[in-house]
């Protein structure tokens, strides 16, 4: 027996169900592609960074200058320097190898405040601007650098804050004064 005529137009309707699941996909897709545009992932931090309360003790253990970074989220600049020093795993490593890193984060505009520690250390430096690094030497004065330009520029300066501050560690010290 031959197979049936199918009347004009065809039996076969389009797969609404098919139909509805690829449009949801769809949907979910472009949402998705938003939010990554919105929200991008943060780099990652290659830097081992020391809580602010050790950094002192570590410093005179390891005989390494203290490196602080002062930043705040908001901060752009703040941001680039992560992205281009902080996450590239050469400077990171010599970072790590040199300083003793803190990174110290300012949370006034976000909490209405800072922590008392940052506080007392943005007090102390005299920091008006982010990002600004400070390198604090055993003897001496600190070494600050306010601002951002790009990450060669900030570790050439960081090597001869570096370079300084072996200096002055290795120099006899007269007056018999402390780190």
């Amino acid at each position: 027996m031959p197979p049936a005529a199918e009347p004009a137009g065809g039996t076969r309707r389009p797969p609404r169900t098919l139909l509805l699941i690829a449009a949801v996909l769809l949907a979910l897709r472009i949402v998705l592609v938003v939010y990554q545009v919105l929200h991008p992932a943060k780099p990652h931090d290659l830097v081992s960074w020391q809580p602010i309360a050790a950094a002192g003790n570590l410093s005179a253990a390891t005989s390494k200058p203290i490196l602080y970074d002062f930043s705040a989220d908001w901060c752009g600049p703040c941001q680039k320097m992560k992205l281009e020093l902080f996450s590239d795993p050469d400077h990171a490593t010599a970072l790590n190898r040199t300083f003793v890193p803190v990174t110290v984060l300012d949370r006034s505009r976000e909490d209405g405040e800072n922590a008392p520690e940052v506080a007392e250390l943005e007090s102390r430096y005299h920091i008006g601007a982010f990002p600004t690094l400070v390198v604090v030497r055993p003897r001496g004065d600190p070494r600050i650098l306010t601002g951002y330009t790009d990450a060669d520029a900030t570790m050439r300066w960081l090597a001869e804050a570096a370079l300084e501050s072996h200096r002055h560690a290795a120099a006899p010290d007269s007056a018999g004064a402390k780190p």
